[in-house]
């Protein structure tokens, strides 16, 4: 009878079959531009290490000697027992990166945006989103219990006209953009959308997963690139694509990092993000 009480999970499993949506990880020989994938040498075009510092000396040293001094774990909530120095060390040298006057380090990008969009909206608020937004920017707001609808990729047009019809019902608003998009490698109309947000007294939040390290003078990503610092609006990131490491994170106002670090879940009830990544090994602009 136990077993009968899972049997959907066979059925979904054949329906996944079916359907050829069924996946299965592959296993690769190292990082880097060339890989092995079952004997065979391939030119990688799949990945995020975009810079090639997953493999970079300095990188690998540096976190080395992270380990030896501090170890392999941060062994409790950076809230209790988890905090190290060298977490504030990796947040200001993000803050620096990205322009802003404080930033806050999550176990990864998926955890940032579920921990950040669900503590800066509720259930009467509003959430607009680009169509063809990361997965983890749509489960934040689901997350929120906020009212969420989707905008036309790109399209500030279709954003306006939601605002207008929509904005008015709801206490606060906030709208949700990846800055370079992964399917495609377009770029949101950034200064538009804040444009817009100034306007409807909407928030803005930005995922520069793929902008950071790539885009700006200072590889600040896209807001830097678009010429939007000292703009207000909300900046996360990873670590794990460009700067070549593991984890999310979220910069902006020294407010608005405190605020996260007394409400978003997924950081406050997490270990504390293993304090091995060092700072980025390149110059950052103030």
């Amino acid at each position: 009878m136990g077993a009968e009480i899972y049997g959907w999970i066979d059925r979904a499993l054949i329906s996944i079959h079916r359907a050829g949506w069924f996946r299965q990880v592959r296993t690769l020989d190292g990082p880097g531009p060339v890989i092995e994938v079952e004997g065979r040498a391939l030119i990688n075009f799949a990945s995020n290490d975009y810079l090639g510092l997953a493999s970079d000396p300095r990188l690998k040293q540096a976190a080395i000697g992270a380990i030896e001094q501090y170890g392999t774990g941060a062994t409790g909530s950076r809230l209790v027992t988890g905090q190290r120095p060298i977490h504030r060390e990796l947040e200001r040298a993000i803050a620096a990166l990205k322009g802003t006057e404080d930033a806050l380090v999550f176990s990864s990008g998926y955890a940032a945006n579920l921990g950040t969009v669900g503590s800066l909206v509720g259930k009467r608020d509003l959430v607009l989103g680009d169509r063809y937004n990361h997965a983890s920017l749509k489960a934040g707001a689901q997350v929120s219990g906020s009212y969420y609808l989707e905008y036309g990729h790109c399209s500030v047009e279709n954003l306006k006209n939601i605002l207008i019809i929509e904005r008015s019902r709801f206490q606060r608003c906030l709208i949700l953009t990846d800055t370079v998009f992964s399917m495609d490698g377009d770029i949101c109309p950034l200064v538009e959308i804040l444009d817009l947000a100034e306007q409807f007294e909407a928030m803005v939040l930005v995922d520069e997963a793929h902008g950071t390290g790539v885009f700006g003078e200072g590889g600040g990503g896209c807001v830097e690139y678009l010429g939007c610092r000292g703009r207000t609006l909300v900046q996360m990131g990873t670590l794990s694509k460009a700067i070549g490491a593991m984890g999310g994170y979220v910069a902006g106002t020294k407010p608005m990092i405190d605020f996260l670090r007394n409400r978003a879940a997924s950081w406050i009830y997490s270990t504390g993000y293993r304090p091995l990544t060092p700072a980025p090994p390149w110059p950052v602009s103030s």
